[in-house]
């Protein structure tokens, strides 16, 4: 090539080298854009997956909730349909006299007493005064008394029957009770509440514990092992439980009855995942700093989200302030920390106060 045309391509081979130089940064450019638009895709994806898991379980939760619910409505509709059936005005002067007359019955002998009792539940005395005639005569010890009171629990009718079997719980009277055992398995639903809440009054734990084994339906297993809970019952919870049914029952009644132990057993070992989430939950209701260390111990260790989560909310229910900003002050996972400080503003108190305000200056509280 002569020297001159040399000189002539020179512009043109600059030129070119200088475009392919100025070409790269924005390649480079489009690359880092490129990038950075498949991270963000990529968070966005994470964001709607962990959105649709959180949706998920909130509406499992709903669900759980609308059923109980259900259930505490169906239970105060009978109770307000019950109220609203013995609901009395004011007792008139003569129902004043005859009760008051009743109650002088309960210092005399049976002998004297069970008679006029017996014409009182016979005659055409109003439902408010044979309601108390069968307070009295619960009193009396004797088996004849016992045995007439048993016989309006058996063979009574509407309110006075219901009333009949609660006072077979206030009397306590053995064989009496014995009896209701036969009462509960032919009676309808307000029937077997009643003899329920017999045994309940009158503290009859075993009684109770063999209608939750024989119940014929999960809403009568539930009722009983409620009311053993009540009592605190722990022997006959934990027996019941060694039977593998009803954990979700069970929860709620380890909870009343203050049961840790119980409740971290569920917690860890129950076939249905939703019972163990409800057990971690209701380790709150306990209250005992027991259960706090629990509650962070189950929450530190679990890798189930949902289990966290519960473990937050029973921190939450025990008002522990101190422990959920423990973990928020260890945390360094941004949406962790909301999830606590979601928590902590619940309850309300100092540590809450602090966390928002570090929050608000960007600062560790």
């Amino acid at each position: 090539m002569s020297r001159n045309l040399k000189w002539m391509l020179l512009p043109i081979l600059l030129s070119a080298t200088l475009g392919i130089g100025a070409q790269a940064p924005g390649e480079a450019a489009e690359t880092s854009a490129a990038q950075a638009a498949a991270a963000a895709g990529r968070a966005a994806e994470d964001q709607a997956r962990a959105a649709a898991r959180q949706a998920e379980t909130a509406g499992r939760a709903a669900e759980r909730d609308a059923e109980r619910a259900a259930r505490l409505a169906e239970r105060a509709a009978r109770d307000a349909a019950r109220a609203a059936r013995v609901l009395q005005p004011a007792p008139t002067e003569q129902e004043q006299l005859a009760i008051a007359a009743l109650e002088g019955l309960m210092a005399a002998p049976p002998e004297r007493s069970l008679p006029l009792l017996q014409r009182v539940l016979e005659g055409p005395q109003t439902d408010l005064v044979k309601m108390r005639a069968l307070f009295v005569l619960s009193q009396v010890e004797s088996d004849e008394a016992q045995q007439l009171l048993l016989d309006r629990a058996r063979n009574g009718q509407g309110e006075l029957r219901i009333e009949a079997l609660r006072m077979v719980g206030v009397g306590g009277d053995e064989a009496a009770l014995k009896a209701l055992g036969e009462i509960y398995r032919g009676g309808n639903r307000e029937v077997r509440d009643a003899v329920l809440h017999a045994y309940l009054i009158a503290g009859r734990k075993a009684e109770i514990a063999a209608l939750a084994r024989s119940a014929g339906n999960q809403d009568d297993a539930r009722e009983a092992i409620q009311a053993l809970g009540a009592l605190g019952a722990l022997d006959e919870l934990r027996s019941l439980g060694d039977l593998g049914q009803h954990a979700g029952a069970l929860v709620h009644a380890y909870a009343i009855a203050g049961d840790l132990d119980s409740l971290r057993k569920l917690a860890s070992s129950a076939p249905d995942s939703q019972a163990r989430v409800d057990a971690v939950r209701s380790i709150g209701i306990v209250g005992s700093d027991d259960a706090g260390v629990a509650l962070k111990e189950i929450y530190r260790s679990a890798q189930d989200p949902e289990v966290r989560r519960a473990a937050l909310e029973g921190l939450m229910i025990q008002g522990n302030e101190a422990a959920l900003l423990e973990i928020y002050r260890a945390s360094s996972d941004p949406q962790e920390k909301q999830t606590v400080l979601r928590q902590l503003t619940i309850i309300g108190g100092d540590a809450a106060l602090e966390a928002i305000d570090a929050a608000l200056q960007g600062k560790a509280p």
